[in-house]
């Protein structure tokens, strides 16, 4: 591919048609092939649109000296939470990146395997004085859209597979998905400097641009993406070549992360994907659509001989081990022992950075 596939998934949320057929037929195309896609056409009754978006991300107007309680204990040693909220501008050399993030809490009642699991701590909420009065009417409203979205982009996926869309939807239920709110600074308000900071800035085109996040793939399974108005996405295609996603604030980027690459066998295709800065502040919201810590990956029916054959592994010990390698995470890997520590030996490595 030599552009980003633009998909409406309309159909998606209909019974089968042919116009069905014709959605899941382009979805699978662009998850076999490259990995991203954009989507739109989702019905106007969820609450996923760009006044709900510029609301939630009104957040960031707390001024700093109100948002230490909700800091990350990684910052502020006083609090208690670890997994869930706000990652500072500090949390990076380089000063350029801060998020909030919000669980499935928001909704309902997670449920865990009977023992205290990080990664369903509740989310340490901001005092309704500091945020607008519907600020968490509408989280919860953007949140349930999000997950709907989600689950109609993996039956459509389940469909191309050929497997029983009820693996997805089972894993998934009750699943620890992340609402991420995220703000990038304009480059006159950070850390110029490159100095402890390798790989900040590239060239291109004989010029030093600053890559405010680095070349990665996704941890989890299923991203997303509201870009929020502003571009600098990019995508790799098969043989290196970086492809600029293009900005719709009606619709959303859709990729897939290293362990979905994993569970269907290499089928689905976890691309490597930067953020170059555009010389202006930018917000975004990231979706990342994830199963309960207590699933059990293992490969999928019909998973082609090539594939990478590894031993069945819970996904929540995988993904505390990946995410701690995250700065807004480092040296919290001792706090939560793995489920089943000899899965972690098995498990193919998962190239995140």
């Amino acid at each position: 591919m030599s552009v980003i596939p633009l998909i409406n998934i309309a159909a998606l949320f209909a019974g089968p048609s042919a116009a069905r057929d014709q959605a899941d037929a382009a979805l699978a195309h662009a998850a076999f092939e490259i990995g991203f896609m954009i989507v739109r056409g989702q019905p106007p009754e969820l609450r996923a649109n760009d006044a709900d978006r510029r609301l939630l991300l009104r957040l960031f107007e707390i001024p700093p000296s109100r948002q230490r309680s909700l800091w990350k204990r990684n910052f502020a040693a006083e609090n208690r939470h670890l997994y869930r909220d706000w990652f500072p501008l500090s949390s990076s050399i380089a000063g350029n990146r801060e998020g909030f993030e919000l669980g499935p809490d928001i909704l309902r009642p997670l449920t865990t395997d009977g023992t205290d699991d990080v990664l369903c701590e509740p989310t340490p909420m901001p005092s309704p004085q500091l945020v607008p009065d519907n600020w968490l009417v509408t989280a919860k409203a953007y949140f349930a859209a999000m997950e709907s979205i989600g689950f109609q982009i993996l039956d459509s996926l389940s469909r191309s597979l050929g497997i029983d869309v009820r693996i997805f939807r089972d894993a998934f239920q009750d699943g620890i998905s992340t609402l991420r709110l995220l703000h990038y600074p304009a480059p006159e308000q950070t850390h110029q400097s490159t100095e402890n900071d390798p790989g900040r800035f590239i060239e291109i085109a004989g010029k030093a641009v600053e890559q405010t996040t680095r070349p990665h793939v996704d941890s989890g399974l299923l991203t997303v993406l509201a870009q929020c108005g502003v571009g600098g996405l990019q995508a790799a295609d098969h043989q290196g070549n970086w492809l600029d996603v293009p900005v719709h604030d009606d619709g959303f980027v859709v990729n897939f992360g290293g362990f979905m690459e994993l569970w269907t066998g290499g089928r689905i295709k976890a691309t490597r994907h930067r953020v170059l800065s555009r010389g202006q502040e930018r917000f975004s919201v990231p979706f990342f659509f994830e199963p309960r810590p207590s699933t059990r990956i293992a490969p999928l029916p019909g998973s082609p001989p090539t594939a990478a054959a590894f031993a069945p592994f819970l996904y929540g010990d995988h993904l505390w081990a990946l995410t701690t390698r995250f700065p807004e995470n480092f040296g919290l890997e001792a706090l939560r022992p793995p489920r089943e520590p000899a899965s972690l030996a098995t498990v193919p490595k998962l190239s995140i950075g």
